[in-house]
């Protein structure tokens, strides 16, 4: 028998629309831990860690990806859609330029881009903190991943991610019948029409790193990749890696950026935004990037915003291949399986509180791989965890060591649906109240 859980997949979607990031909360107080979603692949999921751990720890061969239909968005041959020998293969061939060595060099770009993006803010004016982290985050991406420096060509190429990000409504995601294109009309229709044109850009911008020879962006580093057989990327798989680069790293960063300064400038939250700006200010002028990067208060505040915001309450949920034990449920084969971000990292046995925004919980102990995991886990933990973290903690503390800012209003915000992340439902909007030296 698979564990209780509810009868309605709608009223389920319903809670997740209205909801996303507290959606899952109730039901495991109604049902308890494990739950099952209902419908045609039966959906279990689980917050505790013994039962994240039985998932992340068992063979990565159990699985299977469960939403295959989304190779409409991204493509068929992308890592996110890839099992086995196969999704191994691929990842062992883009580790290379995630190590924390090149991370490191792609530093000063993150910090000098966001100057450049902020420099112009004046007294009283109002600012989206989502879109800016946007299009900080876009710019990060086309100088990393694509090497663009020409500001023409970031512009255009930048508008077409954006159409793309936009175009994937939570509508066509869910619910797979309006993926028809109705003659030309409709959310599908447009999102083709987009999806054509940063094609072509894409596959334009590979032909022209070939003509240039080694680089140091991302694309040139694919372009050199050699699987084990000597065989290179073929064009639509470096094209669907590089387009889940982009949609990982870009509006993911940005709303980890955003929640984080949402969190902080709450008034309950003071003592922790006085604290980070002190340690900030202690640095000096021109701290070094390295330096500025491994400051330990800002390391636990942008820890606590991704465990108190959590991007996605289950991602990538996976379909077993083989029966697989999850606290003391024999699942067969068949079923689908999710480690819940959103219960994990809101239990009160590990997170006492867990509703509260205190940053200093991430110096009190130490957070297993189970009760913390912002980026998922095992085999499928996200590629681009290490640079998407530095690119955090760069940026807010470059925003919060030039300005002095307030939100807007305090209304609280429970967030919205983005594609498959959530979002602050707003975007952050605050006033800056000064420029500091």
């Amino acid at each position: 028998m698979l564990p209780p859980g509810p009868r309605s997949s709608l009223m389920s979607l319903y809670r997740y629309m209205r909801d996303p990031m507290l959606c899952l909360t109730p039901l495991a107080r109604e049902y308890g831990d494990p739950f099952t979603f209902p419908g045609k692949t039966p959906l279990v999921c689980t917050g505790d860690p013994a039962g994240i751990k039985a998932i992340y720890t068992a063979d990565a061969d159990t699985f299977a990806p469960l939403n295959e239909d989304f190779a409409v968005f991204l493509g068929k041959n992308q890592l996110l859609l890839q099992s086995g020998a196969e999704h191994r293969r691929a990842r062992k061939a883009m580790m290379p330029p995630f190590h924390g060595a090149r991370m490191r060099a792609y530093g000063e770009a993150m910090c000098r881009i966001t100057e450049d993006v902020i420099a112009a803010w004046a007294p009283e004016q109002v600012v989206s903190v989502q879109e800016i982290a946007q299009r900080i985050s876009l710019d990060v991406i086309l100088q990393a991943i694509f090497g663009i420096r020409d500001a023409t060509r970031m512009a255009e190429l930048a508008k077409l991610l954006l159409d793309i990000v936009e175009g994937i409504s939570p509508l066509i995601v869910m619910l797979p019948a309006l993926r028809r294109e109705f003659g030309g009309i409709g959310p599908f229709s447009r999102f083709r029409k987009r999806q054509a044109r940063l094609h072509a850009e894409l596959d334009a911008l590979a032909e022209e790193a070939r003509a240039a020879g080694p680089r140091e962006d991302i694309l040139s580093l694919l372009l050199q990749v050699r699987y084990d057989d000597g065989e290179p990327m073929s064009d639509d798989e470096l094209r669907e890696q590089l387009l889940v680069l982009v949609f990982a790293g870009h509006e993911t960063t940005a709303i980890a950026i955003a929640w984080a300064c949402y969190a902080l400038h709450q008034p309950e939250n003071s003592g922790a935004l006085e604290r980070l700006r002190d340690e900030l200010a202690a640095m000096g002028p021109e701290p070094e990037v390295e330096q500025l990067a491994k400051q330990p208060y800002l390391d636990a505040v942008c820890q606590e915003t991704l465990r108190r915001f959590p991007l996605a309450p289950a991602p990538a949920p996976r379909k077993l291949l083989r029966p697989l034990e999850v606290l003391g449920y024999e699942l067969p084969e068949g079923v689908a399986v999710a480690a819940a971000i959103a219960l994990a990292h809101f239990r009160e046995e590990t997170y006492p509180e867990p509703m509260r925004f205190r940053p200093e919980r991430f110096f009190e102990r130490k957070f297993t791989p189970f009760e913390f995991l912002p980026f998922g886990g095992g085999a499928r933990r996200c590629l681009g965890a290490a640079m998407a973290n530095y690119e955090l903690r760069l940026v807010l503390a470059t925003l919060l060591r030039r300005y002095r800012l307030r939100l807007e209003s305090l209304r609280p915000d429970q967030g919205k649906v983005r594609a498959a992340n959530v979002g602050p439902a707003h975007g952050v909007r605050m006033i800056v109240e000064e420029r500091l030296a």
